[in-house]
């Protein structure tokens, strides 16, 4: 390959007070052209202002250095500011309108990297301005725009000529922009300093990997990005874009050297990278880096919004599952060399030095390995590839596979060239998991059994119903908590007259006694104009059990008094809240018929600590 893939530094374009715009230019590094990529970075001091503009191209906005506002308008929709900080990635799809605006910080910097195929000119950027000395408005006669603004000509000549300053303007101390709000950043920005890491080496590196899912404005854009946090000393293993996209790399921090290897072997690039460095790799060309003993921190776009990559070495590497013979053959070596080679194909793909102390432990993974691979007699899935993968996320536990977000181990999967088995390798672990299990509930589950269990049962009292969203939920025990005398029998009372009013069953378990359904009887007369029958009907399926009923066909020991029997009494609140038990009381309650009711009241008293 002939083209110069040296990297290259952004050459300032223009700037002022305000600060400046750099680019990379197509000249320098044809890789630009010959790609349609295009590079530039945006460098604002304190109280400087980019004035509104549109982009020729789709592009991703990475925010290199200090923290300001961008305002962002999409087609046909409001603007949204938005607060932005160091780390923070900013999809930029075709046809927005953007600003930005360095508030307090010394500098913001602002990198920006994107597909040219849409550019006026292929591997630049080319802004057009609403506003300033270069403005577009400042093209079109006084005319022209005084009738498209709706103005009269005299302002619209001030509009349009006012502003002298190009691209980049610097605002007095006072001046008020507008607030950011928080809920802008939704959906708009991810932070790849903070975000859940898709990779994570111990001693080696940690990857995010900016794509449709976590960023789905990224589609929009047509290109996927990722951060990569290289440890001192250690190595990017070689690896190459197996979708056939282009791989723009923006060096943020430390230094390091780079090798980059052409489809017919030949190394067409070797070379030290330093931040600010910018270079290219080409399609279907493998690329590897090692960090100098500061790290190495290095910002990319590949051309593809979901980017899929094969690692040459390391654990996942195609050399994992070639057999021995094929492989020996291959190299022409000699089988003890071939078994040396095998026997060392273990190392992380981002791999750490080999003095550091940082290793996995050694000793522990290879024991839950060797438990996971005695699985793979039952479960082909769970064969070497998908431990070996559990292994480089530090999954060596079920613990550890439970706890690990399963959302951003999946994401990780799309990373190797066998995404899909590994897939399907989760499914299958989670499958033998839940055989061992109760079902597993989080939290949405809940929540989304809670929105669709619309059935409620009215208390009796409007602002009761009110607080509890329209009354006591179907399926759901509701406990009143209070003092002495603060009304709790009184809401059940009521309660249960709303049931006998229809004609519905009721049960009290009374560890007080202190309960009776004549006394909903009395309610039902007061409030209804039911007949005598009808009262004596619902009073018949109001039913009490006080605590001796509930327990007399239970053998208690001579020890167990009130405390055991306060206990049960709890136990039958578990029941009624879905938890398993093995006790006798609560295999005799449940054989009551009588407990298939509308709605069933518990009464107790917990008891004092001695």
């Amino acid at each position: 390959m002939d083209i110069d893939l040296t990297p290259k530094l952004a050459k300032q374009v223009y700037g002022g007070d305000g600060g400046s715009y750099h680019a990379w230019c197509p000249n320098e590094l044809p890789m630009l052209k010959e790609g349609n990529i295009g590079a530039g970075k945006l460098a604002l001091t304190k109280n400087g202002f980019a004035l509104p503009r549109y982009s020729d191209s789709a592009k991703v906005a990475y925010v290199l250095q200090g923290s300001g506002v961008a305002g962002i308008v999409l087609p046909e929709k409001d603007e949204k500011v938005v607060a932005i900080k160091k780390g923070d990635s900013i999809a930029l799809p075709f046809g927005v309108v953007t600003w930005w605006y360095n508030k307090e910080d010394p500098e913001l910097v602002v990198l920006f990297l994107g597909d040219t195929k849409t550019a006026h000119k292929a591997g630049s950027f080319t802004d057009m301005y609403l506003t300033g000395s270069n403005g577009i408005f400042t093209g079109f006669s006084t005319e022209f725009v005084s009738r498209a603004w709706d103005v009269e000509e005299s302002v619209a000549k001030t509009l349009v000529s006012s502003q002298t300053a190009k691209g980049i303007v610097k605002l007095d101390a006072g001046f008020q922009m507008p607030e950011p709000k928080q809920a802008n950043r939704d959906g708009m920005v991810l932070n790849c300093e903070e975000a859940p890491l898709d990779v994570d080496i111990k001693g080696g590196g940690r990857v995010v990997v900016l794509n449709t899912k976590n960023l789905p404005l990224v589609g929009q854009v047509g290109t996927g990005a990722d951060l990569v946090r290289l440890n001192g000393s250690a190595m990017c293993s070689p690896g190459f874009s197996c979708d056939s996209a282009l791989q723009v790399t923006y060096i943020v921090r430390g230094s390091g050297r780079v090798q980059v290897v052409g489809p017919d072997g030949k190394r067409i690039l070797e070379t030290h990278l330093k931040p600010g460095n910018l270079f290219i790799v080409p399609r279907f060309c493998v690329v590897s880096k090692i960090a100098d003993p500061d790290g190495m921190d290095w910002f990319s776009i590949i051309t593809t919004p979901n980017p899929k990559f094969t690692n040459l070495a390391g654990k996942v590497s195609p050399w994992k599952s070639l057999s021995p013979q094929v492989l020996q053959a291959s190299f022409k070596v000699a089988p003890e060399v071939e078994k040396h080679f095998s026997s060392k194909r273990t190392a992380e793909e981002n791999n750490p030095p080999e003095n550091r102390e940082e290793k996995l432990g050694t000793e522990k993974l290879e024991k839950v390995m060797a438990a996971l691979r005695c699985l793979e007699c039952d479960y082909p899935l769970i064969d070497s590839d998908f431990r070996n993968f559990c292994a480089s996320h530090n999954i060596i536990s079920v613990e550890d596979f439970l706890l690990h977000d399963l959302y951003v181990l999946v994401i990780s999967t799309e990373q190797h060239h066998n995404s899909e088995r590994l897939k399907e390798g989760i499914t299958q672990v989670l499958t033998i998991i839940n055989k061992q299990h109760q079902p597993w509930v989080d939290g949405q589950e809940l929540l989304d059994d809670a929105l669709q269990n619309k059935r409620f049962l009215p208390t009796g009292c409007r602002s009761i119903d009110t607080f509890l969203h329209g009354g006591l939920r179907e399926g759901y025990l509701t406990e009143l908590i209070g003092t002495s005398s603060s009304g709790k029998t009184q809401i059940c009372l009521q309660a249960a007259s709303a049931v006998a009013k229809s004609w519905g069953k009721i049960v009290f378990l009374d560890s007080g006694n202190s309960f009776s359904p004549k006394r909903v009887a009395q309610i039902v007369t007061q409030t209804s104009d039911l007949s005598a029958y009808e009262i004596e009907y619902a009073f018949s399926n109001s039913v009490t059990y006080a605590a001796l009923h509930i327990y007399r066909e239970v053998v208690f020991d001579q020890d167990m008094h009130a405390t055991n029997f306060v206990y049960v009494t709890e136990d039958v609140l578990c029941i009624l809240s879905f938890v398993h038990m093995n006790n006798m009381a609560a295999e005799i309650i449940m054989q009551y018929p009588t407990f298939q009711c509308h709605i069933l009241f518990l009464r107790w008293t917990r008891p004092f600590n001695k």
